[in-house]
């Protein structure tokens, strides 16, 4: 059984092993980064630290995942503290004086606990609910009055959490005539123990290696149907597989590069609609489908020239039959219901919209450790700045349109491939832009930087 431990500014990794020996150290906790792991039942992630200002926090329901999978998820002491107040009702194990004024709502604001730290983890603020640990005890010891006590918090609170420190502090109470209970305070601070966050930690910690009880389940909420679309969605994105690539990546890369997806979608929402199995093209799974529009009252006859104008290019308009025109729309407007079981979440869910017989994995493997190894040599070339324009031109070319097909068009052939717009592919393709270049000049698939896509990547 493997335990998993996120943690940054509170607690550095050295100390984390000495407490957990054989523990596994992550840098703060950020959306995705759960389930990216290689959890089974039985298991311990403890959070301690977390990322929310610079990037996606964690989400509840990315734990509730973990929890009902049988994983334990323990927090304590910063963002693990503020999650586990709110999701101990379903199992999540809340450890420490943070996480219990937390619980019972003595301490209700996320800034309490938020500091500005480096990359590295080095803290560059004070966390207010150390601060104003130092205040109480400072006051217990009877060194300042617990007006004093109150003052400073008072004034510790009026400071951005990005501001925190004790010389800014100290500049606070200076202005505001408390310079005697500071000062007395800060040289208190130097000698005495107050980083509650980091005693919540270290407790967290030794309580994990001293072997908590078993996990009993997640509970009959685990049963009520909480995976929205958007933990179907988040799973397929970051979950990998036994080739450690997530299933979403795969399925992308075939819905951008492989000529035949199109068609494999279409069958699909077809189905759906005919209220069939997912499955590929039958004789009659046209017809099935518009039977059941016509009986829903669906029909192009009764639509407005611009809803027509919104799913069907010009010369559709002009040229289709209405059956082939309605069919069609169907097919576009399918990924604008986001809930809809359509579009999978996993390789299971996928079936035959996923072409098993085309070596995606290892070209989203080269992919990806090309977008790495170009970061890795200028962090300003990374796929975020890549030209949305030469991979607008790059996608028009793989898909055999014209170099001045209008945005009509382009997002006729998008939706045909189960985008909700051509802008919203050239996003996707951001990741795989590289390697598509990449392998169309070599064979196999190239999974270090050439010359030539490091040059093009620098002229983004």
């Amino acid at each position: 059984m493997r335990v998993h431990v996120f943690a940054g500014p509170t607690l550095p990794t050295a100390r984390v092993r000495e407490l957990v020996p054989g523990a596994v150290c992550h840098p703060p906790v950020r959306h995705g980064d759960l389930l990216r792991l290689d959890t089974a039942p039985g298991d311990t992630v403890v959070v301690i630290d977390g990322l929310w200002h610079q990037s996606a926090p964690v989400r509840h329901k990315e734990i509730l995942l973990l929890l009902a999978e049988g994983v334990r998820v323990v927090g304590a002491a910063s963002m693990g503290a503020l999650r586990a107040a709110e999701l101990a009702p379903y199992g999540m194990t809340g450890v420490g004086q943070i996480f219990d004024q937390l619980r019972t709502g003595v301490l209700d604001a996320d800034d309490e606990v938020a500091v500005l730290h480096t990359p590295d983890g080095r803290p560059l603020a004070e966390a207010l609910v150390n601060l104003r640990t130092a205040f109480t005890r400072c006051s217990a010891a009877a060194l300042i009055s617990t007006d004093d006590a109150r003052n400073l918090e008072y004034l510790a609170r009026a400071l951005p959490y990005t501001r925190r420190s004790w010389a800014a502090l100290g500049r606070g109470a200076r202005a505001a005539g408390a310079t005697e209970a500071f000062e007395t305070v800060d040289a208190w601070r130097r000698t005495h123990p107050y980083d509650l966050k980091r005693e919540d930690a270290e407790l967290a910690l030794a309580l994990v290696a001293a072997g908590l009880a078993p996990v009993t389940g997640a509970g009959p909420w685990a049963q009520e149907p909480w995976r929205t679309s958007f933990v179907r969605y988040w799973a397929a994105t970051f979950r990998p597989d036994a080739a450690a690539v997530p299933f979403l990546a795969v399925l992308q890369h075939q819905q951008l590069y492989d000529p035949r997806f199109a068609a494999r979608w279409r069958a699909r929402v077809l189905a759906a609609v005919a209220r069939r199995p997912p499955t590929r093209a039958t004789p009659d799974l046209e017809s099935a489908a518009l039977r059941v529009a016509a009986a829903e009252g669906v029909d192009t006859a009764g639509m407005s020239g611009r809803q027509l104008a919104f799913w069907l290019t010009p010369e559709e308009i002009r040229d289709l039959v209405p059956a082939e025109s309605l069919l069609r729309m169907m097919v576009r407007s399918a990924r604008l219901d986001g809930a809809w079981s359509a579009w999978p979440s996993t390789r299971a869910e996928a079936g035959e919209l996923l072409e098993a017989g085309l070596a995606t994995t290892e070209a989203v493997a080269a992919a990806f450790a090309l977008n790495a190894a170009v970061e890795a040599a200028d962090a300003r070339r990374s796929t975020a700045h890549l030209d949305p324009d030469r991979i607008a031109r790059h996608l028009a070319a793989r898909w055999h349109l014209a170099a001045d097909a209008d945005r009509a068009v382009l997002d006729a052939a998008a939706r045909d491939r189960a985008f909700r717009d051509f802008a919203g592919a050239v996003e996707v393709a951001r990741a795989f832009y590289l390697g598509a270049r990449a392998a169309e000049t070599s064979s196999p698939p190239v999974a270090v930087a050439s010359s030539s896509v490091v040059r093009e990547s620098q002229r983004t």
